[in-house]
């Protein structure tokens, strides 16, 4: 006998647009069959992965769930741990992906499902960057954590936020860093508190799953804004006043197992009522500025769009100094740009579009932070930067379903970096 669902809407990464879904359910034995005898596994002290991509893939993931389980742990300590090994499974195509997810969720690419005795994650990446998929499973991995380690009763607001808050965070190798602020997904709050558009917090900590859910599937723009407010109400939790409200969310969900009243439970814990939170949450955000890595990837998106503008071809992009030349020239197009986080670069502002070429990590004081190397596999233009502890960030073309060519961002740690792709960028910074 099924239970009844707890779901999600669409949850939508920061670099594109994708659904993940949070479920818990129970599945008839045998319901569901494997994808692919061909699965390879890579088991760690916590997690059983299995991935029909390729070994190294496997480790990857890995390494990224085990140690973003020690972040959990980390900002949860004292609720005990997983017992048990959970199952990750990553598929390369959807069709594998939709051979072991309930039918109602076969449009997602991601979930979290309890099936009798399994605990399974899986995700897809159909079509989706590394970066895309291991963010997927940050986050459906503290529904996971969340479920089994905390609170089995976890109200929807928070389990996401929070959820949302781990999706961000970035691995340089060694940890986990934590309270990234995106820009886009910072704007999208900002605007939304600045035009009273947001959702009252007392509606929006009234939420059933169910209310969640049908609330989200209104339209796209809404369930944009949904995640990204529950985002924000957790970065404000965590880190408002130095973190001064962070130890009073086990409080909370403790009480709240014990009183089973959202609102009681939340006067006790926080001592103020919903609506004085919501001012200072409002305050808060609106005073909260990106984070340096997201204005490094909002930079360089920023110059693969004024190169399709000064190059016929994108093959004729192969120095980002050349290119400020072109930009910063006598000689310039009228163009203008608006970036993620809501403000205005146009040709005339010379010191706006200066700043276009610098990430905030470079300490070396040259007019340009970034280089152009050559895809081994496409020999088309990948913009990197190589400022950031431990990751690099880069930044190339791809043509999408109507054959228009889009930006993608991706993020890597250095360790993990393709041996053909180094051998690119270390020949362009020379």
């Amino acid at each position: 006998m099924r239970q009844k669902l707890r779901t999600t809407c669409p949850h939508r990464p920061a670099a594109r647009i994708a659904l993940a879904v949070l479920a818990v359910v129970v599945l008839a034995s045998g319901a569901a069959r494997s994808a692919s005898d061909e699965m390879i596994a890579y088991d760690t002290e916590h997690y059983s992965i299995q991935t029909d991509l390729t070994p190294r893939f496997a480790t990857i993931v890995g390494n990224h769930m085990e140690t973003i389980y020690r972040e959990y742990e980390r900002r949860f300590e004292g609720y005990g741990k997983m017992t048990v090994r959970f199952d990750v499974r990553v598929f390369r195509t959807r069709d594998g992906y939709a051979q072991v997810v309930p039918k109602q969720y076969v449009g997602s690419t991601g979930i979290y499902i309890e099936r009798g005795s399994k605990r399974l994650l899986a995700a897809h990446a159909d079509g989706r960057t590394a970066e895309e998929v291991l963010r997927t499973l940050y986050h459906e991995g503290f529904h996971q954590f969340m479920y089994h380690v905390i609170s089995k009763r976890c109200p929807i607001w928070l389990n996401e936020g929070l959820a949302e808050y781990f999706s961000e965070a970035t691995w340089n190798g060694e940890g986990f860093e934590t309270g990234i602020v995106p820009s886009s997904r910072l704007y999208k709050v900002q605007e939304a508190v600045r035009n009273g558009a947001y959702i009252p917090l007392a509606v929006l900590f009234a939420m059933s799953s169910d209310e969640w859910a049908r609330s989200a599937a209104m339209d796209a723009r809404r369930a944009d804004l949904q995640y990204s407010q529950v985002w924000s109400v957790a970065q404000f939790l965590l880190h408002a006043d130095n973190g001064r409200y962070a130890h009073l969310i086990g409080k909370f969900l403790t009480e709240l197992n014990e009183t089973r009243d959202q609102v009681e439970a939340f006067t006790k814990v926080f001592g103020t009522d919903v609506g004085a939170f919501e001012r200072a949450w409002a305050l808060y955000t609106m005073n909260l500025k990106p984070s340096p890595k997201s204005v490094c990837r909002d930079n360089m998106q920023s110059l693969m769009l004024l190169a399709k503008l000064y190059y016929d071809r994108p093959a004729e992009f192969t120095s980002v100094g050349d290119l400020r030349k072109r930009v910063m020239g006598r000689r310039r197009y009228p163009w203008a740009i608006t970036r993620p986080d809501g403000s205005k670069v146009s040709a005339t502002d010379k010191d706006a579009v200066a700043r276009l070429f610098h990430c905030p990590f470079d300490r070396t004081g040259h007019s340009a932070s970034y280089v152009v190397a050559r895809s081994p596999q496409t020999g088309e233009p990948v913009l990197v930067c190589m400022h950031h502890p431990g990751i690099i960030i880069k930044a190339y073309y791809q043509t999408d379903d109507r054959g228009q060519l889009q930006v993608v961002i991706e993020e890597e740690v250095h360790d993990t970096v393709r041996q053909d792709l180094r051998q690119a960028i270390a020949a362009a910074m020379r």
